[in-house]
């Protein structure tokens, strides 16, 4: 097992297996530093978002509420945000400064159950407002990644930011969900929830800390952008047929992944009976997985190309719903195990949505306005993840609520994800002569 992992890791992943003392490896370890950090604060506050408000009282609108609202002000940044960004000479700077925005938010959320009756309406307002420098620092981010690192070096930096980030993951996702199961109140689990949101601000320090240490590439922008530019850069969008067949495929995959997102929650909680212990180790089984498996991934990449593997992610996304299905049909206590060993099975591939998506991305996206573009196809991504979740249970909610229509809507999700998978194999077998 030592020699398979270490083989597994070994040509993808120097980092892992020990210092590297080669200057590129200096940035290849700044961003896994700087992607752990962020995964830690995503774990903290995204993953326990539902369980907050849930505890402050929230129903089953509120959960949709909680996540449609956040991408909505979200998109309302984008197109701004990626002008302003590349105005910048640095697009650190924008990187770090959002990152500051989001601690500052965060604090806030943390005294919210002082308000009472209104600590709900707050955490939502807030929880909203926290997204946009958050989407801020996501597009500046994936620019002032693709500035920093050579093409051919994307596919290894990211491997290894992405394995140690699941990896550190896991750690956090067990840690928190013994803390909140060990808690014996509603208010101690509030605490807790208050206690993550104050260390997560930490983190985002620490992590403005790590980037600053990052080399930054600055480029001469004019500081200045006009109405024309902004119609030119859509009109040059709109004419490249390459971003326009990557922005088909994947905003439909995207329809279809964030349609169950709440559902998921309420499948899992409601029909399964899980508690945040058990939520934890949905996660950390799909979390281990990906970590084991990014180092194949990476390799397939390297010799089959970047829209070659994202299609078994898709494929193995397509069968989650069916794990859901089959658990929540079982009348037995070992439903619950049972939904965790498919769920993980089924996340073997799902490295690849998060080593792939992006670097697809990239190769489509032109070099000028780079920010702006990228803006434009992640509004289209929250404008999904706002609106699908909302459908998914207005869908569940109109066929009746029950444990009948849930499995009924996750059949139908199961066979989007099926033409979505067919969508992905399309575009890889017409561009496999390209690089």
């Amino acid at each position: 097992m030592k020699k398979t992992l270490k083989h597994l890791f070994y040509v993808k992943l120097p980092h892992v297996i020990g210092s590297v003392s080669n200057p590129r490896y200096r940035v290849m370890r700044l961003f896994t530093y700087e992607g752990i950090l962020i995964t830690l604060i995503n774990n903290l506050v995204g993953s326990h978002n539902n369980l907050y408000a849930t505890r402050l009282g929230a129903g089953d609108y509120e959960l949709g509420l909680a996540t449609m609202l956040p991408q909505l002000v979200g998109m309302a940044v984008l197109i701004p945000g990626g002008i302003l960004t590349d105005s910048l000479k640095s697009k650190r700077d924008m990187v770090t400064s959002a990152l500051l925005a989001v601690a500052c938010v965060y604090v806030l959320i943390g005294f919210v159950p002082v308000l009472g009756s209104y600590s709900l309406g707050a955490f939502l307002a807030l929880l909203a407002i926290s997204s946009a420098p958050m989407t801020l620092y996501n597009i500046s981010w994936q620019a002032y990644f693709s500035d920093v690192v050579h093409p051919n070096g994307r596919n290894s930096v990211l491997a290894v930011r992405s394995s140690l980030s699941f990896l550190m993951g896991i750690t956090i996702t067990l840690t928190g969900g013994a803390l909140l199961s060990s808690a014996s109140s509603n208010a101690e689990k509030i605490r807790l929830h208050q206690m993550f949101l104050w260390v997560a601000a930490f983190l985002l320090i620490v992590q403005i800390i790590v980037l600053r240490r990052i080399p930054s590439k600055t480029v001469e922008q004019n500081s200045r952008f006009s109405l024309s530019e902004l119609k030119k850069a859509f009109v040059d969008l709109i004419h490249n047929r390459r971003f326009l067949g990557f922005i088909g495929v994947a905003i439909f995959f995207y329809m279809t992944w964030h349609i169950d997102w709440t559902l998921y929650f309420i499948g899992q909680t409601q029909y399964l009976g899980m508690d945040e212990a058990w939520l934890s180790y949905v996660n950390i089984g799909g979390a281990i997985v990906q970590f084991l498996t990014m180092g194949i991934w990476s390799k397939i990449n390297s010799k089959h190309g970047v829209r070659f593997a994202i299609i078994f992610g898709s494929l193995g996304l397509a069968f989650c719903p069916i794990g859901m299905i089959i658990a929540t049909s079982l009348n037995t206590a070992n439903a619950k195990i049972i939904f965790l060993i498919m769920n993980t099975l089924f996340h073997i591939t799902l490295a690849t949505t998060t080593l792939n998506i992006l670097q697809c991305l990239l190769q489509v996206i032109p070099e000028k306005n780079k920010t702006l573009n990228i803006s434009i196809y992640t509004t289209l991504v929250m404008l999904s993840n706002g609106v699908m979740p909302l459908v998914g249970v207005s869908m569940y909610r109109m066929l009746g609520a029950n444990l009948k229509a849930l499995q009924l809507v996750f059949a139908i999700i199961f066979v989007l994800r099926l033409v979505a998978t067919g969508l992905w194999a399309l575009r890889w077998w017409k561009l496999r002569t390209e690089s």
